[in-house]
């Protein structure tokens, strides 16, 4: 794996003393949608119509698609870059289903998503136990979104984790902020069902590129490379 390849400090387990228990049952309750989304040539119109009514049902519903990417580059891994990778949260896996078969909703993917779309892999997903310092960037940051397989030895996840614990104590010299962490339980497509996804964003690419060259970064790699099967990392803009 090549070294531009970073992930986040999602293994701080230890728990917020000012989190209170609410917050943390809505977290523990939430489901996260990540799809990535290959619109064909001339569609773009009609999957934007798509996103615009089919988000105005799921807001009624109380989720909300938070973030949408466009990848414009994948860094790690052998896979067909997606014009769009979308994130979208609900409350909870019943609230999931209902919107799921809501007519109208349902409706408005037939008229609109299906016609405009290549083809479309999706992962619900929950939130993961890791505890991290949650932050919200914008449509002027970098993005990153990793696709994490762990190897199947017993012990990769651990060895994945203390990568993480290392790697904690640079990785914020360079700009990195940690958006989301989830952990796909189903999925539909064509992409094999990672274990666990990232989201993260950059003050900047130089930034980026400084951390891919730290000489205490490039030293941890074998043990991250150890404890992977696969990952797919792409790197891109936001326009929400």
């Amino acid at each position: 794996m090549g070294t531009l390849m970073m992930f986040s400090c999602s293994s701080i387990k230890e728990r917020s003393n000012t989190q209170n228990t609410n917050n943390m049952e809505k977290k523990k309750e939430e489901i996260v949608n990540v799809a990535l989304m290959y619109i064909k040539d001339g569609e773009e119109q009609r999957f934007d119509e798509y996103k615009k009514k089919g988000g105005t049902i799921l807001e009624s519903y109380g989720g909300k698609i938070e973030r949408v990417i466009k990848p414009t580059m994948l860094a790690e891994g052998e896979l067909d870059i997606p014009d769009e990778i979308h994130f979208a949260s609900y409350p909870s896996i019943e609230v999931f289903n209902k919107f799921n078969e809501d007519p109208e909703f349902i409706k408005i993917r037939e008229e609109y998503a299906i016609p405009a779309l290549e083809d479309i892999s999706i992962f619900t997903s929950r939130n993961t136990d890791f505890e991290f310092e949650k932050e919200s960037g914008d449509t002027s940051k970098t993005y990153g979104v990793a696709l994490i397989y762990f190897d199947e030895r017993e012990a990769a996840v651990k060895e994945f984790e203390e990568y993480h614990d290392e790697v904690c104590e640079i990785m914020p010299e360079f700009g990195t902020h940690f958006e989301r962490f989830v952990a796909p339980f189903q999925s539909k497509g064509t992409v094999e069902k990672p274990d666990e996804i990232h989201r993260f964003y950059f003050d900047s690419m130089e930034g980026l590129q400084q951390m891919g060259t730290d000489e205490r970064m490039k030293a941890l790699f074998p043990k991250r490379d150890a404890s992977l099967k696969n990952l797919y990392f792409f790197i891109g803009e936001a326009t929400l």
